[in-house]
């Protein structure tokens, strides 16, 4: 027993240690990674930033060939570009041509111009810093680019680029407490650091070892060594910018990282400590009453050998009368007593969930013509058969009891809607429904009545909710009896609105009454229609136009969803072609697939034959998945994607930036376009954390040679705002709602008139 004591502390001391160990190296990992990614983005906004130098070069070049010209774009708050504060032009004598803020002299500027128009050769574009004189400066880097006509040098380009502005916007992107983003440059100029929300630059890290990495020709790396004046290490990584000789460096200190788990790893240790106490404390105690016992042991053998019969028999006894006490006698399911004591502990779990529990009180139409005609024996066998169904009808933890007589109650939980507990019951109808073949030589056609009643919403107690179900079962009677109705009325509305939507859909389809609607996409540049979007609706005889808002999710539920997605893709190359027959000339069109579409290895050949069955071109057809379409099975999602994309056919990333694990999709999927959600695009001129993220979406996205379409767009500053950041394709009722084919032929006739 000591010796199993001993190994018991040992396994405790070493699992605690390996926890505390694990910890530390996940929250290192974790830290490096969150700052891979702030890099990644903070390197592509100030490669955009000082490659905007490039054009106003050109524009430069272009004011110095025609000099009567105002080059009325070179003022940066004009134009809204808030980097750059100031810019000027200097002519091939070194003296000034125009300054953005109309100053007569610019000598700060000139110095730094005149060095790079009289240096031998210099780089297209000169990257300069100021030092630390001037605290309030010290991030206001000069940039210059030399002006060419031919190969004479006329001029130089000189601005000054605001860092501080850049990083600014960082400013409440946190990812950690003594958390820094650094740009350096290749000589180990610091240019700018943003440290905890504060700007400060100008530090010489040329000769520390910190800045080792700038003379390093790997694109990116890790960081982990002591900054210069730090007692500590720093952990982080280095990005290199793609076209300027900077690098990003976004560290945190090593120390911060871990004193985020002190308190936790103080609390492993003691509870480590007191489980070694009490492991120490019960070992001597066992180990004394293990002496006891064994005195004991002896003299009590006898007397449980004449005891062990007595037992046996208490145990039967004990096991019949309990049987006795909870279950019903005639049918084996619970009786009134155990379904209360079983739906209280129930309705104790259902508290903690946010799921929904239903209840169900079922009578039986007219069981009591049955006793009278056919006897109770006859009686009792169909209770027994409704028992059975029920159990069959439920899943194995669900409760079903026998009340008395012919009334039967279930509880069900952990539902997911009102439709999933109607679903329920149309089970339970159609199960009792059934005919009831030979009981004792009579087959019998009985139907139940049932009434719901559901948890919090109805009641939050036993008694509430059976009171409650057994009210909305006498209203199932009324209504006709084999049928069931909630104790909320309007969810009996709803409730068959759904079904009978459902029982539709088959014959809804066979029938054609889904129809497409179609919303363009247009170029942001000049508006010019570049695409079409095909959204499905359902044209219902009764209703009228049903929105897929209320269908989609009962195909989803009812396994309609791959038949219906199937049906619009047949639908939509039927239009192209009919487009085409017409002489027009067609935009693409883009089918937007289900996640549960994506998992079928069939699409490829669905699509195909669609194709070929119209005689469509694959470029004419392009596809939308989600991001939610790779949480299940998404290793055969890219199969299908592959394949449809060796067909010819444009994939889209549909709603981006609201699933999971956006930015692998990006690198890893056969994607040509990504479309940002609408929730980013509703609030953009207000919100600058939404502004921050479209901003590095749409950089990211060019940098992985992607296009990028914004949903969702409604007002004119939207459009404005999303053109400014350089965003592709704008789609929205700004430009146009949604409309069935007849409309879209006329825009195809004349796109000129709907771009304008």
């Amino acid at each position: 027993m000591a010796l199993m004591a001993l190994l018991l502390l040992a396994v405790i001391w070493f699992l605690t240690s390996s926890r505390i160990a694990g910890e530390r190296l996940e929250a290192l990992d974790k830290s490096v990674s969150s700052s891979r990614n702030v890099a990644s983005i903070v390197a592509a906004n100030l490669d955009e930033v000082f490659g905007r130098t490039a054009i106003y070069a050109r524009l430069s070049t272009a004011y110095l060939e025609q000099p009567g010209e105002h080059p009325a774009s070179f003022n940066a708050l004009s134009i809204g570009d808030t980097a750059f504060l100031r810019m000027a032009i200097f002519g091939a004598d070194g003296k000034l041509a125009y300054s953005s803020s109309r100053r007569a002299v610019e000598p700060e500027l000139q110095l730094f111009a005149r060095t790079t128009l009289f240096a031998e050769a210099p780089p297209p574009i000169v990257i300069g810093h100021t030092g630390a004189d001037d605290p309030h400066a010290a991030w206001r880097i000069p940039v210059a680019a030399p002006l060419l006509s031919g190969q004479r040098r006329i001029g130089v380009f000189a601005g000054y680029i605001d860092l501080g502005y850049v990083l600014a916007l960082y400013k409440e992107a946190s990812f950690g407490t003594r958390s820094r983003i650094e740009v350096i440059d290749t000589r180990g100029i610091q240019l700018v650091e943003l440290y905890e929300g504060t700007l400060s630059a100008g530090r010489n890290l040329e000769r520390a070892g910190y800045a080792r990495f700038t003379s390093r020709t790997e694109p990116a790396g890790a960081i982990d060594m002591a900054r210069p004046g730090d007692s500590g290490a720093s952990i982080g990584v280095y990005r290199r910018l793609d076209h300027f000789p900077l690098v990003v460096t976004v560290t945190r200190d090593r120390s911060a990282v871990l004193e985020e788990l002190q308190l936790r790893h103080r609390t492993y240790r003691i509870r480590a400590t007191l489980l070694s106490l009490l492991i120490l404390l019960a070992t001597a105690g066992l180990m004394v009453l293990a002496q006891r016992q064994r005195r004991l042991n002896l003299g009590l053998t006898d007397s449980e050998s004449r005891n062990q019969t007595l037992i046996q028999q208490l145990e039967t006894e004990k096991t019949r009368a309990f049987q006795l006490a909870s279950l019903d006698f005639l049918t084996g399911i619970p009786n009134r007593m155990k379904f209360y004591e079983l739906a209280e502990i129930e309705l104790v779990r259902a508290r903690r969930s946010r799921k929904l529990t239903a209840v169900f009180f079922l009578d039986l139409d007219k069981f009591k013509a049955i006793n009278d005609t056919h006897g109770h024996g006859v009686g009792d066998l169909l209770l027994q058969q409704v028992a059975s169904r029920l159990r069959h009808s439920l899943r194995g933890y669900d409760l079903a009891a026998r009340l008395g007589g012919d009334e039967f109650a279930v509880l069900v939980s952990g539902l997911d809607s009102d439709d999933a507990v109607a679903t329920v019951a149309n089970k339970l109808v159609a199960s009792l429904s059934a005919t009831y073949l030979d009981l004792d030589g009579h087959d019998l056609d009985v139907t139940p009545s049932i009434g719901i009643a559901l948890y919090p919403g109805d009641g939050e107690e036993i008694d509430t909710l059976l009171s409650r179900a057994d009210r909305a079962m006498y209203l199932a009677k009324q209504s006709g009896r084999g049928c069931y109705r909630f104790y909320e009325a309007s969810l009996n509305a709803t409730s068959a609105r759904s079904a009978e939507l459902v029982a539709r859909f088959r014959r809804a389809i066979r029938d054609g009454e889904f129809r497409l609607h179609y919303q363009q996409r247009v170029a942001c540049l000049d508006f010019r229609p570049v695409g079409l979007e095909a959204l499905v609706r359902w044209q219902h005889p009764e209703h009228g136009l049903i929105f897929p808002g209320e269908f989609i999710d009962l195909a989803e539920q009812h396994d309609y969803i791959v038949t219906l997605g199937n049906h619009v893709i047949d639908m939509a190359c039927a239009q192209v072609a009919d487009w085409l027959q017409q002489g027009l000339t067609v935009l693409p069109v883009a089918i937007n697939i289900s996640a549960r579409q994506l998992r079928d290895d069939t699409l490829p050949g669905v699509i195909t034959g669609c194709l070929e069955k119209y005689a469509v071109s694959a470029s004419l057809i392009e596809i939308e998945v989600t991001e939610s379409c790779f949480i299940e099975q998404p290793e055969l999602a890219e199969q299908v994607l592959a394949a449809l994309h060796a067909l010819g056919i444009r994939i889209s990333l549909d709603d981006y930036g609201t699933g999971f694990s956006g930015l692998s999709h990006l690198k890893r999927l056969p994607i040509s376009t990504v479309k940002i959600d609408r929730s980013f695009i509703r609030d953009i001129r207000n919100d600058n954390s939404d502004a921050v993220i479209v901003s590095s979406t749409i950089s990211l996205s060019h940098n992985l040679g992607l296009k990028v379409v914004a949903e969702g767009v409604e007002t004119r500053d939207q459009v404005v705002h999303l053109k400014t950041a350089g965003c592709d394709e704008l789609q929205g009722y700004y430009f146009h709602r949604p409309a069935a084919a007849a409309e879209i032929t006329a825009l195809l006739r004349n796109p000129t008139v709907y771009a304008s």
